[in-house]
């Protein structure tokens, strides 16, 4: 199967790596801890929708040479614990820009795409 491959670009993904510059978030309260480790990171952030793919629909995170796939629905990592010490912060921004997400999955798809468009 040809890969057609959406990277999602602009405001939505800048937010993603301010988020991700300022650290992993530690706890459900915000908590952070910033290390000068963290912050030689963050270049190389990249979100990406996949839109000739496997079902579920779902979008990847790219950044320092890791990355996880995750679930557009609930923003589940699909492949273990790859970026786990930021999935708060993949997390908070899902929630934020889940929309932007169905869009680009939906809107991207080839018509004879077995997985179709996103549905909740």
């Amino acid at each position: 199967m040809e890969e057609w491959i959406i990277d999602i670009n602009g405001v939505i993904t800048k937010e993603l790596a301010e988020s991700i510059r300022q650290g992993p978030i530690l706890d459900d309260t915000g908590l952070r801890m910033l290390t000068e480790v963290t912050v030689a990171c963050i270049d190389g952030l990249k979100i990406q929708v996949f839109s000739n793919e496997h079902p579920p629909p779902h979008f990847r995170v790219t950044h320092s040479g890791e990355s996880n796939d995750y679930s557009i629905r609930d923003c589940k990592p699909l492949h273990g614990d790859g970026l786990k010490k930021y999935y708060r912060n993949i997390r908070e921004w899902h929630r934020k820009y889940k929309n932007d997400l169905i869009k680009a999955w939906n809107n991207n798809r080839p018509s004879d795409c077995p997985v179709g468009v996103y549905r909740d």
